[in-house]
């Protein structure tokens, strides 16, 4: 399986090849980054997707634990939180990411049907 970080340089390789002065006005250089990017951060949301079941598991029982040792509900969950905002933190991270490149694919695709909508009146 491709890791987070080979994903992530997937990502950053498209992206810098989309912010390419000749990729704006290649439908065929568009297409294919899109490709790779949307594949790419689907990769990532796979592994985003684990960190968040895992998270949510580790609040549960850390939350369960706190509770076991005489802690209300509230505190319980405040200091399970705190315990885990390195890993929440990791998910609002790559959250992120992937929101921000599922946005670049679609303006690719309008980018895309522009080029070509551009073509049919140039000809």
């Amino acid at each position: 399986m491709v890791t987070i970080e080979e994903a992530l340089k997937g990502i950053e390789s498209a992206q810098d090849t989309i912010r390419n002065a000749t990729a704006l006005s290649s439908p065929t250089i568009l297409s294919e980054q899109m490709m790779r990017l949307s594949q790419y951060t689907a990769i990532l949301d796979a592994h985003l997707a684990d960190y968040e079941r895992d998270f949510e598991l580790q609040l549960s029982s850390k939350i369960l634990a706190k509770m076991k040792e005489g802690l209300k509900v509230t505190p319980a969950e405040s200091l399970a939180k705190v315990e885990l905002a390195e890993i929440k933190s990791q998910i609002l991270f790559l959250t992120r990411i992937s929101a921000s490149c599922w946005r670049q694919v679609g303006v690719a695709q309008s980018r895309i049907n522009h080029l070509l909508q551009e073509s049919k009146t140039n000809i």
